[in-house]
């Protein structure tokens, strides 16, 4: 299992002038003011979290939670109103630099390409909360919730999908210019692939409980399903994107059509022991021929992304 890479802020300027802007009534300013320190507060805070070494289980957590509390924020009044709604007069610039850094930095005048790395990088901490999760295995609910983590990691990811479509940035939405991570196409294959992560726990858990092989059978089989259609995405995400997508998620893809091999191969060994017959010595083979190629597209993959 692998999981994307944060984004990172490269430079930010909210103007100096930005108060003086400000209707004139006391109350309105002062609720103004006290908007604007909170954001300048959380975004200090997420900064710091970005560019920490955040491999480690709490500094995810924490990581997601500050994200959180920032988007909120800046996605709320009165800050919104000022921040993301086009308003080139108030003079913030924001500037994000994709994962790899093989961009330049992508400049964001009105804070909405901001808000769409922020709801990127949730889907981002998520989904490493979930990795986290469920190589740990400590508890009897961790599957159930990292299965919970990479729901949400896939619903981020949608979410970043909508925002770009509704536009509204500026300088206006270039797909040949914005981070590579937030090319429409990634993100519908990130979505993808998180949801075939979630499938993933609902079949181990399924196991886990002791599931009748019949039932066992029809989960791994939709499983692998869920695993071709992340594939599938991850290809139209690469004929997309160009080279910089091709570099990023040609060796994820490997391991996704890995996974589906395997999960195809468990869904036969189980309907062969659900129908007592068949020829289980062959499924068996196939699946331990599934599993020592999973593992050797492991051990071999040279993906940037982080692996579980």
């Amino acid at each position: 299992m692998e999981t994307p890479s944060f984004t990172k802020t490269a430079n930010v300027q909210l103007a100096k002038a930005m108060m003086d802007l400000l209707p004139p009534s006391a109350s309105i300013t002062h609720q103004y003011a006290t908007a604007c320190q909170a954001l300048h507060l959380q975004r200090e805070q997420v900064v710091s979290t970005l560019e920490r070494n955040w491999d480690l289980q709490t500094h995810r957590e924490t990581a997601r939670e500050q994200l959180v509390e920032y988007y909120h924020q800046i996605s709320s009044p009165p800050v919104s109103t000022i921040m993301v709604a086009g308003n080139k007069w108030l003079g913030s610039k924001f500037e994000w630099r994709d994962a790899l850094g093989l961009g330049r930095a992508c400049k964001d005048s009105c804070g909405r390409l901001e808000l769409v790395n922020i709801v990127y990088n949730i889907g981002v901490a998520s989904a490493a909360c979930g990795r986290e999760v469920i190589s740990a295995r400590r508890r009897a609910d961790s599957l159930p919730e990292a299965k919970n983590y990479f729901a949400e990691a896939a619903g981020a990811f949608d979410h970043c999908v909508e925002l770009v479509r509704e536009g509204g940035f500026d300088p206006p939405y270039n797909p040949a210019k914005v981070n590579m991570e937030l090319k429409e196409e990634a993100l519908q294959a990130l979505s993808g692939v998180m949801g075939a992560y979630c499938m993933r726990c609902f079949y181990e858990k399924a196991r886990e409980d002791g599931k009748s092989p019949g039932v066992l059978a029809k989960i791994a089989s939709q499983c692998s399903l869920v695993y071709d259609r992340a594939s599938e995405l991850l290809k139209d995400a690469m004929a997309a994107g160009g080279k910089s997508l091709q570099r990023w998620m040609t060796g994820w893809r490997v391991y996704i059509d890995a996974e589906s091999s395997y999960y195809q191969a468990q869904a036969r060994v189980h309907a062969a022991d659900h129908a007592k017959g068949g020829e289980p010595a062959r499924e068996l083979a196939h699946l331990k021929s599934a599993k020592s190629l999973l593992d050797t597209v492991y051990a071999t993959s040279n993906s940037t992304s982080a692996k579980l």
